[in-house]
């Protein structure tokens, strides 16, 4: 498989970043994994313009506009062979000396991820043991300090779960390991607010935008696992999956067959 790093098209074991940029000393970056569909990256404009706000955060810039990343991304997929999956856009601080607003390295990489049962079964899921921590200055950006996420997936996997869900400091719900969470109670649609210390996900824009369209009362709130575990519906977003319903969340069973919103949202339902 080949990558893009910075300027050229690569094969894997050939692209080389300097282990002592901050990008690899410290995960001092951001990242975007995309959604690809009929060999296009899906929603594109909503990904980098997250992107380019994540990296002001870190006081850098993306070293392509978005129209000039679009063909580097549809070359690398066809390279790569790839029509369904996902593409990762890596944006990395490199060795300069600069302090502020130095242009990221650019690393971009190819996937064949998807997801098809997962919505006839529903994902399992658990609480997470760690907290996040909603006054984090990076909880609101898609860091490359993602290793407390990998580890409490891999927990959650390990207990024969899914996904696992983070409370935060103040034992509200938050988000998941890799998702935003969802919840319906009768008739109108849930989702945590951004101050519970969240990711602002493209999937939940989408779904709150959606919600809107179809005339689904929506609200961003604060929540407690009570409400969850009380909740009609229970279903989790991100680019990947879009719409995943819940059918297990620690000891509470789902009927995702009596789920009607999710159907609706998904746009394959009632």
């Amino acid at each position: 498989m080949k990558v893009f790093l910075n300027t050229a098209y690569l094969e894997e074991d050939a692209a080389l970043i300097s282990p002592l940029s901050p990008g690899f000393m410290y995960g001092y970056g951001v990242f975007e994994t995309i959604r690809v569909s009929g060999k296009q990256a899906l929603f594109l404009d909503q990904h980098y313009t997250r992107m380019v706000r994540a990296l002001s955060v870190l006081g850098m810039t993306c070293p392509y506009q978005e129209t000039e990343l679009q063909p580097i991304i549809e070359k690398l997929l066809e390279l790569n062979g790839v029509s369904e999956g996902f593409v990762k856009v890596v944006c990395s601080k490199p060795t300069s000396k600069k302090q502020s607003h130095q242009e990221a390295d650019i690393l971009i990489q190819t996937g064949t991820k998807t997801y098809k049962e997962e919505y006839a079964t529903g994902l399992k899921v658990c609480l997470a043991d760690a907290r996040r921590n909603e006054f984090s200055k990076i909880v609101t950006i898609k860091s490359m300090n993602y290793t407390e996420n990998i580890l409490e997936k891999e927990a959650a996997v390990q207990k024969g779960f899914d996904e696992a869900l983070f409370l935060n400091t103040q034992g509200r719900v938050a988000e998941g390991c890799v998702s935003n969470v969802f919840l319906v109670k009768d008739g109108i649609v849930h989702t945590p607010s951004l101050h519970c210390g969240i990711l602002e996900g493209t999937a939940r824009a989408r779904v709150i935008k959606k919600c809107a369209e179809f005339q689904i009362p929506v609200q961003e709130g604060v929540y407690g696992l009570e409400e969850l575990l009380s909740a009609d519906e229970l279903f989790l977003t991100n680019a990947l999956m879009d719409i995943m319903p819940v059918s297990l969340l620690e000891g509470k069973n789902f009927d995702i067959g009596a789920y009607q919103v999710v159907p609706q949202l998904r746009g394959n339902g009632r």
